[in-house]
């Protein structure tokens, strides 16, 4: 069967380029080691259009001062990547900018604490009438501090039982 040669090339360009994106990105977390730290810390990677490096700096005097390092960052970015990736370095102010080597934070483990057993629990037991929605409801609740704790993990979405099946 004929297929057209850029549908046959285009299987191999793809494939280049996302091996390019992810050795991008692998170069975005050492960027530090990558550069050094001296020129890390004036600025950070943004990012990239095309073979265009998009740094960002600190403040307009770190971006004036790297405008002399771009040859030699584009060198070093360049070697990390293993070719001739990028040609062209433009630089920004970070501002509100997150730049791509910025540690992820863990996000919060939360946790919800056990429920403590009140004191009077189950003295209004015979006080209600036991087929009004408060005296079921009352009942339910002393039934679930007696019954203790349960392992967790929910067997079924929305953690109900079906009236006269299992979960």
């Amino acid at each position: 069967m004929l297929h057209r040669l850029s549908e046959a090339i285009d299987r191999f360009v793809a494939d280049k380029e996302a091996a390019l994106r992810r050795a991008f990105v692998e170069t975005c977390r050492r960027w530090e080691t990558i550069v050094g730290p001296e020129t890390a810390e004036l600025v950070r990677p943004l990012g990239h259009r095309r073979r265009e490096l998009l740094l960002g700096a600190t403040d307009p005097v770190a971006m004036q001062e790297m405008l002399f390092a771009a040859p030699e960052i584009l060198s070093l970015v360049n070697a990390a990547l293993g070719q001739e990736a990028f040609d062209k370095v433009r630089f920004d102010l970070l501002g509100s900018q997150i730049s791509l080597d910025a540690l992820r934070g863990v996000p919060p483990r939360f946790s919800t604490p056990l429920p403590t057993r009140p004191e009077s629990l189950g003295r209004l037991l015979g006080t209600f009438d036991p087929e009004s929605p408060v005296g079921r409801c009352y009942a339910k609740y002393v039934a679930y501090f007696e019954a203790g704790p349960k392992p967790s993990g929910k067997t079924r979405r929305g953690g109900r039982t079906k009236a006269g099946g299992a979960a």
